[in-house]
């Protein structure tokens, strides 16, 4: 049977055992010599324990903050009932456990809405599980689309993978320990390095699953592309472990099968199942959901009544499954079964492509007169606009009476989960069923269509929820130096402290106001908010983040930049301010939040005045902190040594810089984190980088004074082309073309070169006219038919972008060498600057000078006690020199600053900061 063919096959152990004993026997021999040299074994068994666990701990506490999508995994009670599916579950199970070479590694697992895939999905992975061979599963579902999307898809799966071997555990720390910016990316063409990277030398044998159910639900195609194109390339590239296999479930969707079409992928088709076969395991489905209902009988003897039944499942296991709850009037109790059967027996009027609309409507029809419906596309259309599903407990206690949830909720028990059992969250117990409803050719008058109503709802019961449940302390932590992660226990206590919807609301409020038009009344409840709840809000995002580290602050900074477009509100804007310029102060210390951000705050802020008459026993700065907030809004810090180049990707993502170090880096412009490892190559500074134009292959080309240019893929930072070579000098300029399809670059041998950016051949002769090196170059920016250099002759020249000659003579008038030049968005113009202090306007067309200007010429910041307790934290802006005076440290900048913490509290006496 099933059973014991999984048994049978599962019976594989992890490689490496040999060398584990060789290395145990290697301490027994270390510990033996040092005990007869008199050391003794006790103390270094002792110590050779601590280094382990040390280890171990450190290990699980840097892993913890790569994304992870909890509650993604499987569930024993969405698998098959015993006893169905049996034989194609074998298929499945066969094309996993085959070990020979060539085996494909994926199966895909194929079948329209309602077909049964995730039960098989959550089947086979409960079966591995049992047999330890389960590695990861990951659960996609439209209505946990917040929290499950592919940009925690492989981090999830490695974190998984990490719990399940110790070994990968190792591996994976070895790859993402040094470069935390890529254990927090969100980008699956990053992360997918934490599977092939981390599994390169491991010797592990035998099968270890990984399934990956509703695929199709990983978003639209836009968002999933990235997915799809790092697995594919996996795939067919036969990157992924030898011993490791995937189980992948979607709707046949078009890109799905495209990109997943390959020898290595083994795809099963649930429409090419023998529908008699089907038939039979629906009908062992019903007779058990439906067992005891004798009723049925009496009205339909010889079980017709389980025929019938079969028959309109058209094959849908979910059919049946819906039809089923109806009958025994899930969430609705008192209804009679055979009039519920008979009502599902009439006719629907045709075919239809889509066999569960039918069922739906007949059930809705049931449920709610006309008069209701117009409250049951309210209600629906708060459950559907939620970015995660809340239980029903916690949908009142958000809405606070404001919506009646309940009269429409509950009887719905055949089409929604969370019914039953108030606690658990309430959504469409199938995706199909929020299909139906948010169609409207196919839901007719019970269509639900998500507008910004809903979102006002949403938004405003959350601010209300907020306002009545936030304060100051909410997790009574005693002691400010210590850092929120020595504190023991205090997820436990921020579980207790906030509630589900609390925390929803704090995550999400800002996200729902931001589909809403800016009225007077929403202005009005922000701008209370702002004043009397902003502290709260930030305390509450600072104790969530122990929670899921990064993804609460993150939340909060991009929400803040979704209402910039409600200027009127100024203290949206400084929150923005605030959250970007204190965010690591936030994230790691919550009394810190009022004991070092907020002493920090402008003097001339707005947020200052709502927390002065507070604050008391703060840091006091003579002369005052700036009145003002800092124009910088990152500081970036990496390279180690001289940065020469920045540039921004063409969506404004991204950053480009390069440097003296030789390395070339990637940052996210948002949040200034890595995106990826520093792309290593150039054996000297990088002089200049910059970042094609092309939004559908996105490269970056550098240039170095290795004499090399090297073309780099954004996303990979691997190498796309053989390093560019032929200038006999340092080169110190390159750009793209407008339309992405060369590369001009200029050098310290005076010359010019033109190249072709997908081949790398140089593509015309070298333009010589300037008589010292070429320190700039551009394109001209509409069509890119002229090039402009500037060089250390001091002297500008236009150049035929196509056959290299001349377009005017040189442009004089610079008393130094030029440093850079550019062309205006139009192509009229030409702005260079110059080491003789001057920026220049020239008429591209002429030459002729247009206009002169003259222009003029860590730490981490926390600051501890010798012992190491934390007192405070310093802004980036204040950090140079600081010098310990007594209770006075003096920051040293331009203008000295003087920090006074004479009156300030901090340790266990922090919460006197509060009044």
């Amino acid at each position: 049977n099933l059973w014991s063919l999984v048994t049978r096959t599962l019976r594989y152990t992890f490689s490496d055992i040999d060398a584990r004993i060789t290395e145990y026997e290697n301490k027994l021999l270390e510990l033996k010599n040092a005990f007869l040299q008199g050391v003794a074994v006790h103390s270094a068994v002792t110590v050779f324990r601590i280094v382990n666990q040390v280890q171990d701990i450190t290990t699980v506490i840097d892993l913890n903050d790569m994304p992870y999508a909890a509650g993604a995994r499987y569930t024993e009670e969405r698998g098959c009932l015993a006893g169905t599916r049996e034989t194609f579950i074998s298929e499945i199970c066969d094309i996993i456990n085959n070990p020979a070479d060539d085996a494909p590694r994926v199966c895909l697992l194929t079948g329209v809405a309602g077909s049964g895939k995730s039960a098989i999905a959550h089947t086979v992975a409960r079966l591995y599980d049992q047999q330890h061979r389960l590695g990861s599963s990951y659960c996609f579902d439209t209505s946990h689309a917040a929290t499950r999307h592919p940009g925690n898809f492989f981090s999830t799966i490695a974190r998984d993978l990490s719990d399940h071997d110790p070994q990968y555990k190792e591996r994976l720390w070895e790859v993402v320990k040094d470069n935390r910016s890529l254990r927090t990316s969100t980008s699956p063409v990053q992360q997918v390095e934490f599977i092939t990277r981390a599994t390169e030398h491991l010797g592990v044998v035998g099968p270890i699953l990984v399934v990956v159910d509703a695929l199709d639900e990983s978003g639209d195609r836009t968002a999933r592309r990235n997915l799809l194109s790092a697995l594919s390339k996996q795939i067919t590239e036969s990157k992924l472990p030898a011993n490791l296999r995937l189980l992948i479930t979607a709707r046949p969707e078009s890109d799905i099968l495209e990109m997943l079409s390959s020898s290595q992928v083994a795809h099963k088709r649930l429409d090419e199942v023998n529908a008699i076969m089907v038939d039979a395991d629906i009908a062992k489905f019903v007779k058990d959901s439906l067992r005891g209902y004798h009723k049925l009988d009496l009205r339909w003897p010889d079980q017709e009544w389980c025929r019938l039944l079969v028959h309109h499942s058209q094959h849908l296991f979910q059919w049946a499954s819906t039809a089923c709850n109806f009958i025994k009037g899930e969430g609705f109790e008192g209804l009679d079964p055979c009039e519920q059967l008979e009502l599902l027996l009439q006719p629907t009027g045709g075919e239809s492509p889509h066999p569960l609309d039918a069922l739906y409507r007949t059930i809705l029809s049931r449920l709610f007169a006309a008069r209701a419906l117009d409250h049951f596309r309210k209600v629906m259309g708060v459950v559907l606009a939620l970015n995660e599903p809340l239980s029903l407990l916690a949908l009142a206690e958000m809405f606070h009476g404001e919506v009646d949830l309940e009269l429409i909720i509950k009887p719905m028990g055949s089409l929604l989960a969370g019914v039953a059992n108030q606690h658990n969250p309430v959504q469409p117990l199938h995706t199909s069923f929020r299909d139906f409803l948010l169609d409207g050719d196919r839901s007719s008058v019970f269509h639900v269509s998500i507008t910004s109503q809903h979102h006002h709802v949403i938004g405003l019961a959350s601010i209300a929820c907020m306002q009545r449940m936030l304060k100051f302390n909410m997790c009574n932590l005693e002691d400010s130096s210590v850092l929120n992660s020595e504190v023991d226990g205090l997820q436990e206590r921020v579980k207790a402290a906030i509630p589900s919807y609390l925390a929803y609301s704090c995550q999400y409020w800002m996200e729902h106001l931001h589909c809403v038009e800016c009225s007077q009344d929403v202005l009005g409840q922000v701008t209370d908010f702002f004043k009397t709840c902003f502290p709260y809000w930030l305390e509450a995002i600072s104790l969530l983040s122990q929670l899921v580290p990064t993804m609460y602050i993150s939340s909060a900074q991009e929400s803040c930049v979704l209402l910039q477009k409600w200027a009127k509100v100024n203290r949206i804007l400084e929150a923005i301010h605030f959250i970007e310029g204190f965010a690591p102060v936030i994230q790691d210390s919550t009394p810190h939040l009022y004991l070092s951000a907020m002493p920090h705050t402008p003097s001339k802020s707005v947020l200052r005045t709502l927390w002065t008459h507070k604050l008391r026993h703060g840091v006091c700065f003579t002369p005052d902190q700036p009145q003002t907030w800092p124009t910088a809004v990152q500081v970036l810090l990496g390279h180690t040594s001289h940065i020469w180049s920045v540039a921004y990707s063409p969506d404004g993502q991204y950053i480009v810089s390069g440097s003296s170090d030789n390395t070339i880096r990637i940052w996210n412009a948002r949040t200034g984190q890595l995106v990826t490892d520093p792309l290593q190559g150039h054996t000297d500074s990088i002089n200049s980088v910059a970042y094609s134009p092309d939004g559908q292959h996105i490269h970056i080309v550098s240039g170095s004074w290795d004499n090399t240019i090297r073309i780099w893929n954004a996303r990979t930072g691997q190498l796309v082309t053989d390093p560019l070579q032929g200038h006999t000098s340092s080169i110190w300029s390159v750009a793209y073309s407008p339309d992405g399809q060369h590369i001009v670059s200029g050098s310290d041998d005076k010359t010019i070169r033109i190249w072709n950016a997908r081949t790398g051949q140089l593509r015309v002769h070298l333009l010589t006219s300037h008589d010292a090196r070429v320190d700039h170059t551009g394109y001209s920016k509409k069509y890119g038919q002229h090039i402009v250099s500037g060089s250390g002759d001091r002297t500008i020249r236009i150049w035929n972008a196509r056959n290299g000659q001349l377009v005017t003579d040189p442009l004089q008038g610079h008393t130094e060498c030029i440093n850079s030049v550019a062309y205006s968005p139009d192509g009229q113009h030409i702005v260079s600057c110059s080491s003789d202090k001057t920026i220049r306007i020239w008429n591209a067309r002429t030459g002729q000078l247009s206009l002169v200007d003259w222009c003029p010429k860590d730490n981490n910041g926390w600051i501890c006690t010798s012992s190491g307790f934390v007192i405070c934290w310093i802004p980036h802006w204040a950090r140079n020199i600081i010098s310990d005076q007594r209770n006075t440290v003096v920051i040293d900048r331009q203008q000295a600053t003087k920090v006074d913490f004479t009156d300030f509290v901090y340790g266990k006496s922090w919460t006197q900061c509060w009044v």
